[in-house]
Formats: C-alpha cells, structure tokens, sequence
C-alpha cells in the first residue's frame, strides 16, 4: 500500500468519524434555540480516534464547523468533511534574514513568550521597518520556531534576579546559541534590542495587556 494510499483512508476515516458526530443534527435538526445546547451535549461525548482506537473529545467550535460545513454541502456532506492536504504541503514558506535575526533577537530576550506574542510584536516592528515585509504568517513563524527548538519556556519565577536567570538557562534543553553567534554581527549593526523593545510596547496597545503577562 502506497503512503498515498493510505493518507486517502486515513482522511476518509476522519471524514465517517465527522460525520457520526454531526450526522444526528443534519438528520433531526434542533428546533430554533436549541442547537448551542446539541453541540455543547455533542462535545461532552467520548468519541473513538479514527486511527488509534483511543477516546477523544472535540470542542464545541470544532463540532459547529463541521456542522456547518455539512450542511452547506447537498450532496456530499462526508466527503466535504474529508481533511483536505494543503497544496503547498511539505514546503516552509520563506522567511527573510531580517525577520529571522528579529525572531532570534527576540527569542534570547524573552523565551517566556508565546509564538502569537511574537508574531504580534513582528507586526508591530513591521510598522516601521519595512525591511520586515512582509511579515510570514502566524502558521509559518510556529513552523519556523518549531523546526529549529525556539519553544516557550517556562518562567521559574517572576522576579528577575540573577538566580532566577540561570535557573531559567539550566531548563534550556536546546540553546539557539550557535543560531546567535552567525548573527550576532548583525544584531548590533541593526539595534535589534531597540526594535525589540519598540515593537514590545507597539504590540501592548494593539493588544491591550502586558505582552509579558500574556505569555505567561
């Protein structure tokens, strides 16, 4: 059996299993009101992974979009629920040296952020540095940042002492440090630790909270 082959019977178990959790609302509809309450008890159910044989729960938004989906499709309402393979599968958009060394900056500096704070504060420095356009996708930055070990790290305390900093070090299990010596010469030539900071407090009125305390 090819990979192919088996990715399609993969999805198609995916799509049955969508289905038999969404079929009893297309075949019964709630009456008006009363659909938030099917979903919610729809949600609350143990379901079987299509592959592993494991119970697994969906959230509400999950279950509401298939629902959807669904019913907008008159004569394949499974299939439209089969996963569909992105076209550009496989493939890691690019993203610029410049965005790169920003991310890398900004990563040194506060590993507590999460990935959707990062992007927040790309989009903020982008604003005024255009050298950053255009700015990857929130997918895109996650893949980046995933592929090479820039994960969210854990605060041991929210004092800044010099203990608590390298009690922080001690839980790295993969430093980026080889990543920061090749850029390390273009971190001072372009003030990244100023951008930093600027995009921090453009990020923190766009977002309205703390960017800090958000990671957290």
């Amino acid at each position: 059996m090819t990979r192919q082959t088996r990715g399609s019977r993969v999805h198609e178990r995916w799509a049955h299993l969508r289905f038999s959790v969404i079929g009893q609302l297309l075949a019964a509809p709630p009456a008006k009101g009363e659909l938030k309450a099917a979903i919610e008890e729809l949600a609350g159910r143990t379901w079987q992974h299509p592959t592993t044989g494991e119970p697994v729960r969906f959230g509400f938004s999950t279950i509401e979009h298939w629902y959807y989906r669904a019913l907008k499709e008159r004569t394949d309402p499974v299939g439209v629920l089969r996963r569909k393979v992105r076209a550009n599968a496989g493939r890691q958009h690019a993203i610029s040296d410049a965005v790169r060394q920003v991310v890398l900056a900004q990563y040194a500096a506060h590993k507590s952020w999460s990935i959707q704070l990062h992007h927040d504060n790309l989009v903020a420095l982008a604003e005024t540095k255009p050298e950053l356009k255009p700015v990857p996708s929130y997918p895109t930055l996650r893949r980046f940042m995933q592929a090479n070990g820039l994960d969210k790290r854990r605060r041991v305390t929210s004092r800044r002492t010099d203990g608590a900093d390298r009690a922080e070090d001690k839980l790295a299990d993969r430093e980026i440090r080889g990543y920061e010596a090749e850029y390390v010469g273009s971190f001072v030539a372009l003030g990244l630790s100023s951008w930093i900071e600027e995009g921090a407090h453009r990020a923190r009125r766009v977002g309205d909270a703390d960017p800090v305390r958000r990671a957290r």
